[in-house]
């Protein structure tokens, strides 16, 4: 069992990782209507300095340490055996099949219906295909996303993760026979962004077998904190030259360095958190929302994004970079709030519907 303070840590790192999520996906200045766009591409130095510090650099740690975190909850403490392993699957049903498919269920549904109606199908005119010209096939495809994202596509995270976990059998020998061999090869391939498998992704398989690796090890995830302030002045270097680089050749190496060090100086800053009187039982109480918050983001994201860029019609760096942090900020309190009333009317089915975090 994780220490209490250990556990702490990992707690106060969910609700600020699920943030940056929303800030990723929100790294849009333009959407489609029928077709036409609305919005323009602005070549305003600081509206998009800030927004790649943000949903660039910040905000791209917080998959990967997802991952991370996953890979070694998954095995920290884990004795391998047939009986443990199908205990650990089983779990996996309720915590990770059930919501995936609940929520693609429930996207495919708000989708078809929205571009069915007139009123709201000129939302839903971009350039994909209709649902209702869909195959069989592209049904299931929408769903579990065999060959493309799921339709709630923040949901490719929890495919990858259900394909791993089915392959913990094969991964667990790895790491007890060649673990360092196996995690090099997977470094290069998603340092180099070589990776002929469309899932899992290199991100996925090279945190996830990291984490699991530390924790096969028995070694902490903080036992970086004696270089925490370090890898803290690091990130801020290269966040900042990330920010500064965006279209230049060597900028995916930046980032990637960016995403190691990044990871490093989270799990470091939760030192602190747990010190803080206010924040740290704030973050805790978010945080437990924040399952739901990685679900209902989206649709609900691109759909506020296209009713405000339909009012608004921003045409300046100024006001898309004010809509760029209104938008996810509402979805972000607007989910929080719903969690919070469903909770209290319906928490089993709140239970259920968020794996039963």
């Amino acid at each position: 069992m994780l220490d209490n303070d250990q556990s702490v840590r990992l707690n106060l790192l969910r609700f600020p990782l699920i943030v940056g999520v929303v800030f990723i996906h929100a790294n849009a200045n333009a959407v489609f209507f029928s077709g036409k766009q609305i919005g323009v591409e602005q070549n305003d130095f600081m509206s998009d300095f800030i927004r790649n510090i943000i949903s660039n650099g910040i905000a791209q740690i917080a998959v990967p340490t997802f991952f991370l975190l996953s890979g070694y909850l998954f095995f920290y403490g884990f004795e391998w055996s047939k009986e443990r392993y199908f205990l650990k699957l089983k779990s996996r049903i309720k915590t990770l099949l059930i919501p995936f498919l609940f929520w693609n269920i429930c996207s495919l549904l708000i989708i078809f219906l929205a571009q069915y109606f007139p009123a709201t199908k000129i939302y839903f005119s971009g350039n994909s295909p209709l649902i209702a010209e869909f195959s069989f096939f592209d049904f299931f495809n929408a769903i579990f996303g065999f060959n493309r994202f799921p339709i709630s596509y923040q949901f490719w995270f929890i495919r990858d993760l259900m394909i791993l976990v089915l392959f913990v059998p094969l991964i667990q020998i790895i790491l007890k026979y060649r673990p360092l061999l196996f995690l090099a090869i997977v470094f290069i391939s998603w340092f180099l962004n070589y990776w002929p498998i469309f899932a899992p992704s290199s991100n996925t398989v090279l945190f996830f077998c990291s984490g699991a690796y530390i924790a096969t090890i028995d070694k902490s995830l903080f036992a970086g904190d004696k270089y925490g302030g370090v890898f803290v002045l690091l990130f801020i270097v290269i966040l900042t030259l990330n920010a500064l680089n965006i279209n230049v050749v060597f900028h995916n190496y930046l980032h990637k360095a960016g995403i190691i060090i990044g990871i490093y100086a989270a799990l470091f800053s939760t030192k602190f958190l747990l010190k803080t009187d206010n924040v740290k039982p704030a973050l805790l109480w978010l945080g437990r929302s924040s399952f739901f918050v990685f679900a209902i983001h989206e649709p609900l994201l691109t759909i506020l994004r296209k009713v405000s860029y339909k009012l608004f019609v921003p045409d300046t760096s100024a006001l898309i970079l004010l809509l760029y942090f209104m938008i996810p900020i509402v979805i972000i309190v607007f989910s929080v709030l719903l969690y919070r009333v469903l909770v209290g009317i319906a928490p089993n089915f709140t239970y259920i519907i968020t794996g039963g975090r």
